[in-house]
């Protein structure tokens, strides 16, 4: 059966501005970090009910059931939601809102379809035990310097405020960053596919896309060059 692999937590197709949902309010994504966190303390092998999508439809669903199954993706309504409420409140009660609202719903799901509860629990204490942010190092992306004289190291952070974070760190051969560089902004996106391989391009440490599209580039200072340092091209 295929694994549980990705989490959406938005409004539902229904939810209009009139009391429910605040103009300009972005709720997918201030919810993007919880969801990430979650995934990212869920076992990789982890089943759920087959689908490797569960989408969290927050707002009125209409005539449309609580619980929707399509290949490869599921659909759980989740209402009543009070997103003026949800809006007004602290960015901490938010997140502790979108997790709590990712257990109760996916422990009802998980009870329907006869999945195994106690990995959803324990991925969900996970991410309180460490309030709700993490940074995890790409190790796939990683690569050592020429000559064997550090290495470059790539971060993947989440968190409120940022949603996802990339930074590439330069250390030098006893671990003691000595560069440190964002590689795109911060956003609320799954961009593991944008930075998919790296490698040493003529003398240039470069990351490509799934697609083989160079989206970050870092160079080496120069040998010569008084006061250079390492620069993101």
């Amino acid at each position: 059966m295929p694994r549980f692999t990705e989490l959406r937590v938005q409004s539902s197709p229904a939810v209009t501005r009139a009391g429910r949902v605040l103009e300009g309010f972005p709720f997918s994504a201030d919810a993007y970090h919880v969801a990430a966190l979650f995934m990212a303390a869920l076992p990789r092998d982890y089943v759920l009910d087959g689908a490797s999508l569960l989408t969290l439809q927050c707002g009125p669903h209409g005539d449309e059931p609580v619980y929707q199954r399509f290949p490869g993706a599921s659909v759980v309504c989740v209402d009543p939601f009070d997103f003026a409420a949800y809006a007004d409140s602290d960015p901490a009660t938010r997140e502790r809102a979108v997790l709590a609202l990712i257990e109760q719903h996916g422990l009802a799901l998980i009870d329907r379809v006869e999945a195994d509860p106690a990995p959803w629990r324990a991925a969900a204490a996970l991410v309180r035990a460490q309030g709700f942010q993490r940074e995890d190092e790409v190790a796939r992306l990683g690569r050592a310097l020429p000559g064997r004289a550090g290495w470059i190291r790539v971060y993947r952070g989440l968190g409120a405020g940022v949603g996802e974070r990339w930074q590439a760190r330069v250390l030098d051969r006893g671990g003691a960053v000595i560069a440190c560089h964002p590689m795109r902004s911060p956003a609320a996106l799954d961009q593991r596919d944008w930075f998919k391989r790296s490698a040493w391009e003529q003398g240039v440490f470069v990351v490509r896309q799934r697609l083989g599209e160079a989206v970050f580039t870092l160079e080496p200072p120069s040998a010569t060059g008084p006061g250079s340092s390492w620069m993101a091209l």
